[in-house]
């Protein structure tokens, strides 16, 4: 051939080639797209040709897949789509995760019983325990049979039950979508928690605690310094990893966990405590963590300087001296009461001939704005708001707290005006 002929028969040929490749590339990638279409159908295909499980079967598949983490997938395989109630594998198998745990507390299960109305209806009851008018009920979830794993050699009797529903609607079983799923919810909440206590995060933690707080006098400060003082207190008196919590009630409006080790308020004893997740109406989340409000040791000021302290004995001509002569001074029934202004101060006293010589100081009342103080920030006409920023828990307690010295236990309380100010504080002995 001559050159241009042969140009030409070059170009042809792959031009040819050419949309033979395309073609077979077409065809392929319709065949991929093809079965991947016919394998997907297929799946739902299968759920959607099973028939619906008995309540006894499924509550069976879910032991198993709690029990055995090698049994997940096919567990989830083998329940019907209506049945899975809309439940993803990836919450299925995180919800038989946290069960598990739960579980191996107990040894393994080797049955599982059905709760009796009665049981059920006091299990759902400690679920809504001072649920009130202000979170959410588990009755919202409709009917439900509650299941409960046994164990024939039970390592933790004492340990909390595992147990898990299954909703109920009118005879037909599922999972119950709404409400596992909402359970991971509330976990992962209270859990995102625990993770900012780990870290130390108090910026975390104020994120997290803010919907926990919808008052006036709950001020950005004010919620910032109960982040600070919650990652504080789990440094220094909690003993027990945030791993090792033990999760005894898991449902959609209501987590608790029991922290088996934390030290005392005076640090005297190992205690535990309770810490819960609720779900408010509106839905929002509220962490119910009631943390002490513990106080340092508190002396009676005048104009900035401490001069008595509670519990310590004083000569009458010691307290004349650091306060001068009072307004009103009362003897009765060995108490001596010394009223200066805005101050009233109690000694128990050796009363003699209606007259004495030293006493032992166990209450202090400040009613007034004027020189007398419970130091540099305790004081009469102080806000709520700013009385929180010095003691960030006392809205938890009452108002109140106490502290000790080796002269006894003392209580600090407040009152308030409608305005939210401080009118009144009572520092005195603890009594029983």
């Amino acid at each position: 051939m001559h050159g241009d002929s042969m140009k030409k028969f070059t170009g042809s040929v792959r031009k040819v080639l050419a949309v033979i490749m395309c073609v077979s590339m077409l065809s392929a990638m319709t065949l991929c797209l093809t079965g991947c279409d016919f394998f997907t159908g297929l799946s739902k295909g299968f759920k959607a040709s099973q028939k619906d499980l008995s309540k006894a079967e499924l509550a069976r598949i879910l032991v198993v897949a709690i029990s055995d983490e090698k049994s997940v997938s096919d567990a989830y395989s083998k329940i019907p789509e209506s049945q899975l109630d809309s439940i993803s594998y990836s919450v299925f198998a995180e919800y038989c995760s946290i069960l598990r745990k739960n579980s191996q507390v107990h040894g393994t299960a080797d049955s599982f019983r059905f709760l009796s109305g009665t049981e059920k209806e006091e299990y759902f009851r400690t679920i809504d325990s001072d649920a009130g008018d202000t979170y959410k009920s588990i009755s919202e979830y409709g009917e439900m049979e509650v299941v409960e794993l046994c164990y024939s050699k039970d390592r933790d009797s004492k340990a909390a039950p595992v147990r898990f529903i299954l909703a109920d609607n009118e005879g037909t079983y599922s999972i119950g979508g709404d409400y596992v799923t909402d359970s991971m919810f509330a976990y992962s909440y209270i859990r995102r928690y625990f993770d900012m206590i780990d870290d130390g995060n108090v910026d975390g933690l104020e994120a997290i605690i803010k919907s926990s707080y919808d008052s006036d006098i709950y001020l950005n400060s004010v919620i910032k310094a109960k982040a600070g003082y919650i990652a504080d207190y789990y440094k220094l008196k909690v003993r027990t990893s945030t791993k090792d919590f033990e999760l005894k009630i898991l449902s959609p409006t209501r987590i608790s966990y029991r922290i088996p080790e934390v030290v005392s308020d005076y640090n005297d004893s190992i205690v535990s405590k309770n810490i819960s997740l609720r779900v408010n109406k509106n839905g929002s989340f509220c962490i119910l963590d009631h943390i002490p409000s513990s106080i340092g040791e508190i002396s009676l000021y005048r104009n900035g300087v401490s001069k008595l302290r509670m519990g310590s004995t004083y000569s009458q001509s010691e307290i004349y001296r650091l306060l001068g002569e009072p307004k009103l001074s009362t003897v009765s029934n060995g108490v001596v009461a010394l009223a200066y202004k805005g101050v009233t101060l109690r000694f128990s006293a050796e009363v003699k001939d209606g007259k004495w010589s030293a006493g032992r100081l166990f209450s202090i009342v400040v009613r007034n704005q004027g020189d007398f103080s419970l130091g540099d920030d305790i004081y009469v006409g102080m806000n709520v708001s700013e009385l929180l920023l010095v003691y960030p828990m006392f809205d938890e307690s009452n108002y109140q707290s106490s502290f000790k010295n080796v002269d006894g236990e003392f209580t600090l309380a407040f009152q308030f005006d409608a305005f939210g100010n401080v009118t009144r504080i009572d520092l005195g002995e603890s009594v029983g």
